[in-house]
């Protein structure tokens, strides 16, 4: 027998705690619920009779309310997995290669879901888990947790146009596995280590030294691919000196060549829509566009699919500037470009928008976080000096903040973070959103 929302919802109100009304919505079997208990909140399965559903969930409590069964549950993993599998829109979904999307690194896991509401009937994806290997190293939460805060607010919001999941920065094969486990719907590769560095500071007689020494065919090869011809992207025209080429091959060849191996192993066949974005960025600036067309010719003839490639705005203040050319090098391969830093470091997200022709990933790094200490800053001074102090840092540089949010680190004010953001939960909703909002009116 089917259930009747209504009925549901006066049932749960009555026998166990406040509806949240966005989130209620039909499973096999039977409603699922979030609602507010004296113990925080809960999902609740409603059922008139045992599902199979309800075995593959883990519940604190089973009560049986005017011929409704009722499975009350914590918010754990295991829930979290099970909501994911059978309410597809509490699922990330690839955001593909072509249109907007936006991204947010949330970093105490109370933010991202807030901004949904913002993307309603928008035609941009928001992506609200941008995380890192150094985000879960550096905030004691793993990948599997931030993924889940994503799934528990969209619920919440009942947000059914589709989100994204980024495992971002991603240098091993072990992160790798772990990400697509969880779910995510964008691997993110930084195969940034493989670069050799040590080719920038070789004079040109010792790289087409280095150069001569591989193997003749392939040098030949590369010889006869990339000189004496002028390779027209966009509005565009790009060529090679050798002496440029060769630099170019003997300083990305180990990282081309480690990228087609982790493609080809985790992510060539997955059964799934999978983003692919691919970080190539040296500790002092992005790639240029020579060394982006190269790379990205080499991968498309060796059949790598890549959703965006990312820059970093923070590596450059004049990335803007040469956005066009970047831009035109993806929309040849059929890819999009991902700025990294872009809510703080890039200064016209339209231009970029439009140079990128709205095929583009923008990272919002930052700004849920400086939402949060504006808030900190006009409620709670005394805990926003504690801040910058276990920043160590005088200035609003987001990074540094992510020694106060570690736990483990001597003088971290975590605890106290979490405990602020959690009582005025309202009015970071309302700074924050209002913060969001005016930057996705920029673009």
């Amino acid at each position: 027998m089917a259930l009747k929302q209504v009925a549901v919802m006066a049932v749960l109100e009555k026998a166990v705690g406040k509806v949240i009304s966005k989130g209620l919505c039909e499973v096999p079997g039977g409603l699922l619920a979030l609602v507010e208990t004296p113990k925080g909140r809960r999902l609740v399965l409603a059922s008139s009779e045992e599902t199979p559903l309800a075995k593959m969930l883990q519940a604190e409590e089973i009560m049986e309310q005017e011929k409704m069964r009722l499975h009350i549950m914590e918010l754990n993993a295991n829930n979290a997995a099970v909501v994911r599998r059978f309410v597809k829109w509490a699922a990330p979904t690839a955001c593909g290669t072509r249109g907007l999307s936006v991204g947010f690194s949330d970093w105490t896991g109370h933010a991202s879901a807030y901004v949904t509401e913002l993307f309603a009937k928008k035609q941009m994806k928001p992506v609200l888990v941008e995380y890192t290997p150094d985000d879960s190293e550096a905030l004691e939460r793993n990948f599997l947790e931030a993924v889940d805060a994503a799934t528990w607010g969209v619920l919440a919001g009942g947000y059914g146009e589709g989100y994204g999941a980024n495992a971002a920065g991603l240098k091993s094969e072990e992160e790798i596995v772990k990400a697509l486990l969880y779910g995510y719907s964008m691997i993110g590769f930084n195969c940034s280590e493989k670069i050799d560095l040590a080719v920038e500071a070789m004079s040109d007689e010792a790289v087409d030294k280095k150069f001569n020494e591989l193997d003749e065919t392939f040098r030949n090869a590369m010889h006869a691919s990339y000189l004496n011809a002028e390779f027209k992207v966009g509005d565009h025209k790009i060529s090679f000196t050798e002496n440029q080429l060769h630099r170019i091959v003997l300083e990305f060849g180990e990282a081309i060549m480690h990228i087609q191996f982790i493609y080809n192993s985790y992510l060539k066949n997955t059964p799934w829509d999978i983003d692919f974005e691919l970080e190539l960025i040296k500790p002092d600036r992005n790639l240029t566009p020579n060394e982006h067309y190269l790379i990205a010719n080499e991968l498309q003839r060796n059949s790598i699919r890549m959703a965006t490639v990312v820059f970093d705005a923070a590596k450059d203040k004049n990335l803007a500037e040469k956005i066009k050319i970047h831009a035109d090098i993806a929309g040849t391969y059929e890819y999009r470009l991902s700025i990294k830093n872009a809510d703080t470091a890039l200064a016209e997200p339209a231009a970029a928008v439009k140079a990128c022709k709205s095929k583009l990933h923008l990272k919002l790094n930052n700004i849920l976080w400086l939402s949060a200490l504006k808030l900190l800053k006009d409620k709670s001074p005394e805990l926003y000096k504690n801040v910058l102090a276990a920043a160590e840092g005088e200035g609003e540089i987001c990074a540094d903040y992510k020694k106060a949010l570690n736990p483990k680190i001597e003088g971290s004010v975590s605890a106290d973070i979490k405990e602020f953001l959690t009582a005025h939960q309202e009015e970071y909703k309302e700074i924050l959103l209002a913060d969001v909002s005016s930057y996705l009116k920029k673009m």
